[in-house]
């Protein structure tokens, strides 16, 4: 009797395996989203009465943002995470052309406020740029170039 059970359910797992159906590989749907990672560094500083030490600090800085977005962005969404990466920064300014982005822009961060103007490229999952700020300061002003780079890092 237990053989007969046994060889019962050994035909009945092999049945139910050769009737199970073939496992096919279906595409994930990507998402509309995607987390757009920003990084940048200073390259040059200057103003007048800074000395070597403050210069280097200032350029030690880095920068940095990540920003939720459309998988293929919209000016709007191009402009926050350019914005994001140097603080709260209101346009006066902001052209998108077909591979460049253009931008004039007053900003509040980390180190103060500031005056913008930003000239860079964008391709559907990438974009650059170099940005040239003027920081105020009771001894002169003082003279920030920096260069970011940003792209599609996952979905978010």
């Amino acid at each position: 009797m237990k053989r007969v059970l046994a060889g019962a359910c050994i035909a009945l797992v092999a049945a139910s395996a050769v009737a199970a159906p073939k496992s096919t590989a279906t595409k994930v749907p990507t998402s509309t989203n995607a987390l757009w990672v920003t990084t940048g560094s200073i390259v040059s500083v200057s103003g007048a009465g800074l000395t070597a030490e403050q210069i280097e600090t200032i350029k030690q800085q880095k920068l940095s943002n990540t920003t939720c977005m459309a998988r293929s962005p919209k000016p709007a969404d191009i402009q926050t995470a350019i914005g994001n990466t140097f603080g709260s920064c209101t346009f006066s300014k902001f052209g998108l052309a077909k591979t460049t982005i253009r931008a004039t822009m007053k900003c509040n961060g980390t180190y103060g406020p500031m005056d913008a103007d930003f000239l860079g490229s964008r391709g559907s999952t990438s974009y650059s740029g170099t940005n040239n700020a003027v920081f105020p300061n009771t001894g002169g002003d003082v003279y920030v170039k920096s260069v970011i780079s940003g792209k599609i890092s996952g979905n978010c």
